[in-house]
């Protein structure tokens, strides 16, 4: 079975993780010792309760081994190449370099989820970056969705188990109806899946909860993809079990995925070093063009590499548009930086350079990485989303009649939202009325506030709490929005000045609001500092009137907010 480490971290952190080693350490090859100071500095990281320097004291061991920081950050550093963000360099498995792709997603900030995916879809082995135990032919994300496709729509964690994440490849002709005859035998009843479990925990000399802990980080990366959704099934004894469910999100990917042209190394290597770095050139940034990039600045270069590539891909049947591949994730550092040149002086700048050399060296890679025009997923994606939102809005107008009614089926339709759909939307409706918004970057230690408002040049900062946070709006919420004032005042980072608000949005204002107006009330009294509070059936009815009526809140209004916001 496929070893995926599970940091114990969600995604969101996860990813956070990566943002905080990349900005600091970016430009020079680093250690895992390195990038636990990064990430316990960022407070992404603890040790026995503790924080910061004393956290990294009280994990430190001589024998590395029992070092949880340290094993934590080997793991983190693991599923960070898997996802070709990180590269070994070739003298030590456990030196690094920070590649072009990990920038990319860095780059795309909060908007980062349509790159990961990609790159999630593009774990493959065998790889030229990593070793992994066991002869494996595998996509095992993609070959998932196809396997549940073929199983009904949907597989549990122990039929991922024994099937597509112990396949053994899933490009011989008859590996799909293989693994799905396996797991059809499994669903017989409880005692049949137990029983494989146990036979397949006996072949790799291990224990079935070992099996059970590699899925945990595939199985987060699927459900917060919004691929699947939990649902209950029954075997053919009628027992009911706990599965994951393709969603309409993940028959649309498993579709695409059949569709493509899926490349492997066998199929890379076989070819010539020009036809190869062709190839590279153009499955790279299709992938950055399916995530939402930018990649007109580079269709001069992208048609040459057609051109070359054009005899290969007619006689693989593919065209340029649909290549399943990701080279910072297969190919081998050499291959990888003819494509990419800047690659190949990543790794100049060893460890005990002066600072003022490291410098240098790291600026001058930063402007080599982006040769071609810098690409900004974020822009173009927040546009696009905010669109999207404005669409939903102009919908729910149409079939409800008033903004009021349209903002309560708008609220109703987002009860489920988690913070990584809720806080992107809070900016998106901010945007629709005509102010400048933008959730905060993952890793930059002064924004601690979620996002940003900004009247004029000056910035509000915003707490949000998604309904999955909290349904109500809690007293807490108003503390971190006195929290984030005090620190956009004291560390800087955003222009702004103390007379405006710092404000609150959420799900729903809380039943009782006695106690979170008191606060408000007595911030104000003791600091001259005010907070304002927003709820989303609020914020979305200004935007449906701003839709329908042309009109919109008032700029000094929302800066001096304090309290409730009334519409």
């Amino acid at each position: 079975m496929l070893r995926f480490p599970n940091p114990n971290s969600t995604i969101d952190n996860f990813v956070r993780v990566y943002g905080s080693a990349f900005e600091e350490l970016n430009g020079r090859v680093v250690n895992l010792d390195e990038i636990v100071k990064v990430v316990v500095a960022a407070n992404l990281a603890t040790s026995s309760g503790y924080m910061g320097a004393e956290a990294v004291n009280r994990s430190t061991r001589e024998d590395r081994s029992r070092d949880p920081l340290y094993n934590q950050a080997k793991m983190y550093a693991e599923l960070f190449r898997t996802l070709g963000w990180l590269h070994p360099t070739p003298g030590s498995s456990l030196n690094f370099t920070f590649t072009l792709l990990g920038e990319q997603l860095v780059a795309a900030g909060r908007y980062y989820w349509p790159l990961l995916e990609e790159c999630i879809l593009g774990i493959a082995y065998p790889t030229h970056i990593l070793s992994v135990k066991g002869d494996f032919d595998l996509r095992p994300f993609a070959f998932t969705l196809k396997v549940m496709m073929a199983s009904g729509g949907y597989l549990s964690r122990d039929e991922m188990i024994i099937g597509p994440l112990s396949a053994p490849t899933d490009r011989a002709a008859d590996a799909l109806a293989n693994t799905v005859a396996k797991i059809s035998a499994a669903r017989k009843s409880e005692a049949a899946i137990k029983a494989a479990l146990q036979t397949l925990a006996e072949v790799r000399k291990t224990q079935v909860n070992t099996l059970c802990n590699y899925t945990r980080w595939p199985i987060a990366v699927l459900r917060d993809s919004g691929w699947v959704d939990p649902v209950f099934v029954k075997d053919r004894t009628g027992k009911k079990y706990r599965a994951w469910a393709l969603t309409e999100k993940g028959r649309k990917i498993a579709a695409r995925i059949d569709a493509a042209r899926d490349l492997r190394l066998s199929d890379l290597d076989s070819i010539s070093a020009e036809q190869r770095k062709s190839v590279a050139l153009l499955a790279h940034y299709k992938m950055l063009d399916r995530a939402g990039f930018d990649i007109a600045p580079m269709t001069e270069r992208l048609e040459s590499a057609k051109r070359v590539a054009a005899p290969l891909l007619q006689h693989w049947g593919a065209s340029g548009e649909n290549l399943l591949f990701s080279p910072f994730q297969a190919l081998s550092l050499s291959d990888i930086a003819a494509v990419f040149p800047a690659q190949a002086a990543a790794a100049r700048v060893e460890r005990g350079t002066a600072d003022v050399e490291r410098s240098a060296a790291g600026r001058d890679n930063r402007s080599h990485l982006f040769v071609a025009p810098r690409l900004v997923a974020a822009a173009a994606s927040r546009s696009t989303e905010a669109d999207a939102v404005r669409r939903e809005l102009t919908a729910l107008l149409q079939r409800h009649g008033t903004p009021l009614r349209a903002a309560m089926a708008f609220t109703q339709s987002h009860a489920q939202d988690t913070k990584t759909t809720f806080y992107p939307l809070v900016t998106h409706l901010f945007q629709i009325l005509g102010f400048r918004s933008d959730i905060s970057r993952g890793g930059v230690n002064y924004q601690r506030w979620d996002a940003c408002v900004w009247v004029g040049n000056l910035a509000l900062p915003v707490e949000i709490k998604s309904p999955t946070e909290e349904e109500f709006l809690a007293t807490k919420a108003v503390r971190q929005a006195l929290e984030n004032k005090v620190i956009l005042l004291s560390r800087g980072g955003l222009d702004t000045v103390r007379e405006l608000t710092s404000l609150v949005v959420g799900y729903r204002l809380p039943n009782e609001r006695g106690d979170m107006s008191n606060l408000i009330d007595n911030v104000y009294s003791a600091y001259g500092l005010s907070l304002g509070v927003i709820d989303l059936q609020s914020l979305a009815h200004l935007a449906a009137r701003c839709i329908a009526e042309g009109v919109t809140i008032d700029p000094g209004q929302l800066s001096q907010l304090r309290g409730f916001l009334n519409v």
